[in-house]
């Protein structure tokens, strides 16, 4: 484009728009006219100057449409230069007009100027049609830009989210690793083939299972299958098991692996993939089989547009090679629920050996689902014929290779090597193979095969006899004797080593594993070609070709040559002691450079894992303890590897914290639990030759590895922060590890002093768990959750196995007495039916018209009894789903239900009064058992099955003969309604539990035998321990407490839960408490361990203390008097020093405490108040305590040594709050009473009753002068008073409800109020008057507090949210959401930090802190959440009996109180070395706008596109121009 041109243009129209301009002035008769010209004129050169900024701009001068324009542009030009002369004033004009004198004469006449007007109008729709061209080309070019940018970034999305599946390398058919393994010679399995390429098209049945006994060619037609069904773009995935193949022999990456291979397979199903796994990220990683399956298969596959000719198929070989049973089983299941799939044609070959577990699975599948064909059963010609086909293209190939003979070998012998076959295709392969050696003659080694010398006529006796001489013929022909003593060792810790392998290994990462050389393993492998995958590529690793190679060597019945025969046992120990050597050269703290304690797993990538942890050290870290549980325990006595100072000792003291960060990193601490468990379980049978305190190590380190296992597995350096910091005093993992202490922590919080009985803490519900149970066997544990979810975790390791979803709360679990089955009942009305090993929905039962209180299977399993708010109980049959009878005659809601022991009797309990009787077989009503005049909510039958145990909201409970219906007992004595009931094991004790008590009673006589008390709050459950020997209750006061169920005493107060624990169950061998609580975890608790290293009487011998717990004890009945460990109930106050040396606590427990904030110990206890405490404040100069208590008092106390100074009375009822003059010379209170005292601070004194207020006075607050003070009442007033006079000053009486907190403004002149009405209010604090009402809350507003400066202020409300407002205005410049835990303020600075989902905010004076582009950023310590962060990085995690429910800081240092409501202190170092591009931020450097679509350019990346209001509520306010965003 000619910019020039356009140029030119443009200063000429400006030349004639000046004239013109003239003319308009001085000639009136043609003046319509010439504004029309100068509207045309003014129009053109716009629309030019508009072209000029187009010509300018780089990447846009060549658009093609500008160049069309440009003959227009010229005609243009060339009519306006024309008007210019004609317009342009002659020379006597411009002199006459000099001196004033009008001369300028129009010289258009009015056709002329028509058609001059219509030829410019013409050129200008010419150029505004070239200009619109050209803005279409624009935003087309633009659009098609951005799309692409889109489509890339999208796609860069998915791919992000994908690499965070796990992958088994080498499980699909055509990964590099099985490069050279064999695809069916043509002309071999022709039928076979043709039959699955029939299936796979045409059959109605979507799994075929293709068995066979080991070497019948199973791998060989799965790999030429996937092959043919590839090629075809039918293959979705395929798996191929091998046992001993790392990933590969186990479940652990099936799902993950299937669903990354989808991805890449199909577009279509890649995008729901990603999906999946963007909405929750955890599946990637873990939640089961079952889960990963739902979501990253099922889920994606029917997500997809229905197409009739859309066919995936799935290959899956050696199913009977995958490790676990139990897993096999799932995926079987998995397979058959597949049917379902309407979207797409879904098909699934599976090949395996028959072996039973695999054969039970298909056989409990309907015959509809599944093709089968067993090799085996193939007729034995067509397998020959195969054989013989296979046999001759191997033969010719050899011959080619070795130029051989053309008649080489001979039809005779090819006859005797498929007799000798006996139709086992690994025999000829592996004879070929064999023949194939280039370091011998194909005719010695063919003789070799050929040999007769098998000595039985067993199923394998051929292949082994080959395997022999194969071996013989490749180590040690021609060898010495000498020789071939070396040869048979290296074999043996070769090959040995790789047969025994629970995972393979490249060449060189085995060197490593046995501390050989590369050229030892070289010259070791190079004669067995014919049996082993030896890849050219170091990289890979070497595998056995065939299974059954291994089975021979280690069978001593087989591998009859001493030779080559490989002793396990040995290899084992070898193997054991190469791992833990392997350990010990090279872990290390921060193995991978991570640098962050807070970084977690997910955000790691791969690739710097496996560089970091080479092969061979990531197998020691998985395997040691597998070799070594497999030496058998006679060898293992011998070893040594348990002495002091042997191999696994020193693990244990160097090693193992890096072992669990090493676990962490690859994913394996749920193994590592396990083997730290098996560990401790082997121990018991090494009873001598082991050291002393290796029992005591492994018992801690489990304690340590169950303890923390939830956050060791989410984020690995973990292990050196919270798990190490929050371990006990005296646990030796801790004390051997103590150099590994984080060196920003420089005062440790306060911990126990041994492990609490807690074992594990099962987190993943997200609402409130109101059920657990064990399984009868022990193995598992259920829990159900008001979430809607059944979840199913191991009993042993805590590991969730399975997540089982509802659509509404779940209210019942119970396990069959086999544990095969679960039953779980919900508010929607259904029971359903789960096998409990594979969390497959078995049944849904459907009936019920609405909530489904109770579900109970019979004991014999056959039938199942449900309870419903629908006044009914329905029987149905177990294995069928249907249903039975529905039991009807309750008027009220039924509540439990329950089987007699036999199966022959159901008993149900009503909200009508009644317990009712039925028969189990036909449902028929037996007995109603009336005489309760409430509601009764649960009925037991005794273990005999003779009587019937009632609880009822009437207050008593009733035995009741259980086959009569007779009324036995009442009962009677309980303080309120009976919430549970439970009898002991011998069925001679009945529990019941009532308000905060529990009652034993005779279940016999009904003579009551003791109460047990010590909760309070409401006791929520009771059961009796597997022996009866123990009782355990769950209560509302969040603890579950054990007692003796002989004596009555308690033997222990379970605490950990932070909210109201709902029930509790021992496990089946009593070793375990199961309670579950409305903080949404289960907890498992030891009850068989306690270990006290001592113990002391007291002087008169009536108590007895553990010095290890501080817990005080009746010596004679062992009963539990005290735990000394601070406060017991929860904190209501708490206040710093104003030097920061000092910390005090307020208590329900009726105390004070004052505690050292350096170091956290107690200084002193402040006994005296008789009630709770409800607020505590340090006078200015910090010498005088002063708290406010429920009794009705105020104390004074010396803050040096803990003495009460003075008791002030005078209050008739509640003291709410106390406060300090500024200058500490007055105190004043208020209180229920609707009074504020002012009291003396050095006298006690009473100086002043300030009455006024109507109702209960909540607060009092002095201003910053002392001059005023302000209190708040329920009574809606605000009242100012001069404390001097106690005269009332204002009454401030705006709020329409309850006023909630005031707080005056720096310099004294403003006040500030909150109330429940939802608002804040601004008043003048001389004269009273409202100055603002800031309205936008949209609940209660609780507390207010204004900026050092007094220029801002910040309010908080129970609408989860805290807005930030101009004090001069009224303005709300911000609004956060926020959590409540989230507020920090810090005494006497007056501080406030406001966590925020872009960072975290300080308020000081400036407004502008609050409006800025960048997320607010905040320096130093602070704690949101779980987590203690440093500039809002997560530095370390707090277990969950260490979250904070109050939390103070000053300068570096916190004070928490945890869930048991002690104070712990954290002292940390002013400064955490972060790396500097962890803190550097990015800056803007593009911004592109698509339709609703806003795409954000930072240094180059383009970011996800979000939706406009979003961004601009992030980042300001858009401009109305659509191609500009001003970011302001």
């Amino acid at each position: 484009m000619d910019s020039g041109t356009i140029i030119a243009v443009v200063a000429t129209g400006t030349t004639i728009l000046s004239h013109l301009s003239k003319y308009v002035k001085d000639v009136n008769d043609a003046r319509v006219d010439i504004e029309r010209l100068l509207k045309q004129i003014e129009d053109i050169r716009s629309l030019l100057l508009r072209v000029e900024e187009v010509a300018k701009s780089p990447g846009l001068a060549e658009l093609p449409a500008l160049d069309m324009a440009l003959t227009a542009i010229k005609k243009t030009f060339s009519d306006i230069q024309e008007l210019v002369e004609k317009v342009k004033p002659k020379k006597s004009e411009r002199l006459m007009n000099k001196i004033g004198v009008q001369a300028l004469k129009w010289p258009f006449s009015k056709e002329q100027m028509a058609f001059h007007i219509k030829r410019l109008e013409s050129e200008k729709a010419s150029l505004i049609l070239a200009l619109q061209t050209d803005s279409t080309t624009v935003i087309i070019d633009i659009d098609k830009r951005v799309t692409g940018i889109t489509q890339n970034q999208d796609l860069a999305e998915q791919d992000r989210h994908l690499a965070k599946l796990g992958y088994a390398d080498g499980a699909a058919f055509n990964s590099h690793y099985r490069v050279n393994e064999p695809k069916c010679v043509p002309n071999t399995r022709v039928d076979l083939l043709r039959k699955l390429q029939e299936w796979n098209v045409d059959s109605g049945k979507h799994i075929f299972w293709l068995s066979g006994m080991a070497g019948m060619g199973k791998s060989t037609i799965a790999r030429t299958v996937a092959y043919e069904f590839s090629e075809a773009r039918h293959l979705g995935a395929s798996f191929f098991f091998s046992r001993g193949g790392g990933d590969l022999g186990n479940a652990q990456k099936f799902v993950t692996t299937i669903a990354l291979q989808l991805a890449r397979s199909f577009s279509s199903i890649k995008l729901h993939i990603s999906d999946a796994i963007k909405r929750n990220e955890s599946i990637t990683c873990q939640g089961g089989l079952r889960n990963q399956w739902n979501e990253l298969i099922l889920g994606p596959l029917s997500q997809l547009a229905s197409h009739h000719n859309f066919r995936v198929t799935l290959v899956v070989d050696a199913l009977d090679e995958c490790a676990h049973e139990q897993d096999v089983a799932i995926i079987l299941q998995l397979f058959a629920e597949a049917k379902d799939l309407s979207t797409v044609d879904f098909k699934i070959l599976v090949t395996s050996r028959p072996e039973t577990p695999i054969r039970l699975g298909f056989r409990d599948m309907p015959e509809i689902l599944h093709q089968d064909l067993a090799l085996q059963n193939i007729p034995r010609l067509i397998v020959e014929k195969d054989i013989t086909v296979y046999l001759r293209h191997e033969l010719l190939t050899i011959r080619k290779e070795r130029q051989l003979s053309s008649q080489w070998p001979g039809e005779e012998k090819i006859k005797q090597l498929v007799e000798k076959s006996d139709c086992i295709f690994i025999f000829i392969s592996t004879a070929c193979l064999f023949i194939r050696d280039i370091n011998w003659q194909p005719d010695d080694q063919l003789s070799v095969i050929l040999q007769d010398d098998m000595m039985e006529d067993s199923p394998t006796a051929k292949l082994d006899s080959m395997y022999t001489q194969v071996l013989t013929q490749s180590v040690f022909k021609q060898k010495q004797e000498m020789q071939r003593a070396r040869l048979s060792a290296r074999f043996k810790q070769v090959i040995g080593s790789i047969v025994v392998l629970f995972n393979v290994l490249p060449a060189q990462e085995l060197a490593t594993l046995l501390s050989v050389s590369p050229d030892e393993i070289a010259s070791a492998l190079s004669p067995l070609h014919s049996v082993l995958d030896i890849p050219k590529d170091v990289l890979h690793p070497i595998r056995l070709l065939h299974p059954s190679f291994r089975d021979f060597l280690l069978d001593e019945k087989r591998c009859t040559d001493v030779n080559i025969r490989i002793e396990a046992d040995e290899i084992h120990e070898n193997s054991t002691r190469n791992c833990l050597r392997l350990l010990s050269d090279n872990l290390k703290r921060d193995i991978c450079g991570l640098k962050f304690p807070g970084t977690e797993v997910k955000d790691i990538q791969n690739a710097k894992i496996e560089s970091c942890l080479s092969q061979a050290l990531q197998y020691a870290c998985h395997y040691w303890a597998a070799h070594l549980e497999k030496i058998s325990h006679d060898r293992l006595v011998d070893t040594g590897l348990f002495h002091e100072g042997g191999p696994i000792h020193n693990f244990f003291t160097k090693d193992f914290l890096h072992w669990l960060e090493a676990l962490s990193l690859t994913r394996r601490i749920p193994e590592g639990v396990l083997m730290i468990i098996k560990l401790e379980s082997l121990l018991e049978f090494i009873q001598h030759d082991r050291s002393f305190t290796l029992d005591q190590i492994v018992y801690d380190a489990k304690r340590f590895i169950l303890s923390n296992r939830f956050i060791i597995e989410k984020a690995p350096l973990q292990v050196y922060a919270s798990a190490l910091i929050f371990c006990p005093r005296k646990s030796i993992i801790r004390n051997r590890y103590i150099s590994e202490f984080p060196t920003w922590m420089e005062a440790r919080p306060w911990v126990e002093d041994n492990w609490s009985l807690t074992l594990q803490t099962l987190e993943g519900h997200i609402l409130a768990v109101r059920v657990v149970i064990f399984s009868p066997n022990g193995r598992q544990l259920a829990s159900a959750s008001n979430d809607g979810t059944v979840r199913l975790w191991d009993a042993k390791t805590g590991a969730s196995l399975q997540m089982l979803e509802h659509t509404g709360e779940v209210r019942s679990l119970t396990f069959s007495l086999d544990s095969r089955q679960l039953v779980s009942a919900s508010s929607n009305g259904t029971v359903r039916l789960w096998d409990a090993k594979t969390g497959a929905s078995l049944q849904t039962l459907e009936g019920h018209t609405h909530t489904v209180n109770a579900a109970k299977i019979s004991p014999d399993g056959r039938q199942l009894a449900s309870a419903s708010r629908d006044k009914t109980v329905r029987l149905w049959d177990a294995e069928t789903g249907a249903c039975l009878a529905v039991l009807e005659g309750h008027t009220g809601e039924v509540f439990s239900v329950t089987f007699s022991p036999e199966s022959r009797q159901i008993a149900s309990a009503s909200g009508d009064g009644t317990i009712r009787l039925w028969d189990a077989k036909t449902g028929a009503p037996m007995h109603t058992l009336e005489g309760h005049t409430d509601v009764v909510s649960e009925a037991k039958i005794s273990p005999d099955g003779q009587q019937l145990a009632s609880a009822s909201n009437d207050k008593t409970v009733r035995l009741w003969d259980a086959k009569t219906g007779a009324c036995l007992q009442v009962l009677e004595g309980h303080p309120k309604v009976v919430k549970s009931l439970t009898f002991s094991p011998d069925g001679r004790q009945l529990a019941s539990a009532s308000d905060t008590t529990v009652q034993l009673w005779d279940a016999k006589t009904g003579a009551f035998l003791q109460i047990l008390e010590g909760h309070t709050g409401m006791v929520s459950s009771v059961t009796f321990s597997p022996d009866g020997q123990q009782l355990a209750s769950a209560s509302f006061d969040n603890t579950v407490r054990l007692w003796d169920a002989k004596t009555g005493a308690i033997l222990e107060m379970l605490r950990g839960h932070t909210d109201w624990v709902r029930l509790v169950m021992f496990s089946p061998d009593g070793g375990q408490i199961a309670s579950v609580s409305d903080d949404g975890t289960v907890r498992l608790w030891d009850v068989t361990t306690n270990r006290v290293d001592s113990v002391k009487f007291s002087p008169d011998g009536s108590q007895l203390t553990d010095d290890d717990t501080f817990r005080l004890r009746d010596a004679k009945t062992g009963a539990l008097l005290q735990t000394l460990t601070g406060d017991t109930d929860p904190l209501t106050s708490a206040s710093i020093s104003p030097d920061g040396q000092q910390f005090t606590s307020a208590s329900l427990d009726n105390t004070d405490r004052l505690w050292d904030a350096t170091i956290g110990a107690s200084l002193q206890t402040l006994n005296g108040h008789t009630g709770s405490v409800a607020s505590v404040i340090f006078s200015s100069d910090g010498r005088q305590l002063a708290s406010a208590s429920h009794d009705k008092t105020v104390r004074l106390w010396d803050a040096t040594t803990g003495a009460c100074l003075q008791v002030l009375q005078g209050h008739t009822s509640y003291v709410n709050r106390v406060a300090f003059s500024p200058n500490g010379q007055q105190l004043a209170s208020a209180s229920d009473d609707g009074t504020i005292r002012l009291w003396g601070a050095e006298t006690g004194a009473s100086l002043q009753t300030l009455e006024g207020h109507t109702e209960v006075v909540k607060s009092a607050e002095f201003s910053p002068n002392g001059r005023q003070l302000a209190s708040i009442s329920s009574d809606n007033t605000v009242r100012l008073w001069d404390p001097t006079t106690g005269a009332c000053l204002r009454v401030l009486e705006k709020h329409i409800r309850q006023v909630n907190s005031v707080a005056f403004s720096s310099d004294g002149q403003q006040l500030a109020s909150t109330s429940d009405d939802n608002t804040v209010r601004l008043w003048d604090a001389k004269t009273g008057a409202n100055l603002q009402t800031l309205n936008g809350h949209m609940d209660w507003v609780v507390s207010v507090a204004f900026s050092p400066d007094g220029q801002t202020l910040v309010s908080s409300s129970y609408d989860d949210t805290i807005r930030v407002w101009d004090r001069n205005n009224g303005k709300c410049l911000q609004i956060f959401k926020y959590d409540r835990d989230n507020i920090y303020a810090s005494f006497p600075l007056g501080e406030l930090w406001i966590e925020a989902p872009t960072g975290e905010i300080k308020l000081t004076a400036a407004t502008s802190d609050f409006i800025q582009i960048s997320p607010p950023f905040r320096k130093g310590w602070s704690i949101k959440g779980d987590w203690l962060r440093w500039n809002s990085l997560n530095i370390m995690w707090f277990p969950a009996e260490f979250r904070d429910q109050v939390a103070v800081k000053h300068q570096n240092r916190f004070a928490v109180a945890d869930s048991s409501h002690r104070v712990r202190f954290l002292e940390l170092s002013s400064e955490f070395n972060i790396p500097h591009e962890a803190t550097t931020t990015r800056s803007i450097t593009g911004i592109v706008l698509k339709r609703s679509l806003l795409i954000i350019q930072q240094e180059g990346t383009w970011k996800e596109p979000r939706q406009i209001r979003a961004l601009a509520d992030d980042l300001g306010t858009a401009e109305a121009n659509p191609w500009e965003i001003n970011i302001k």
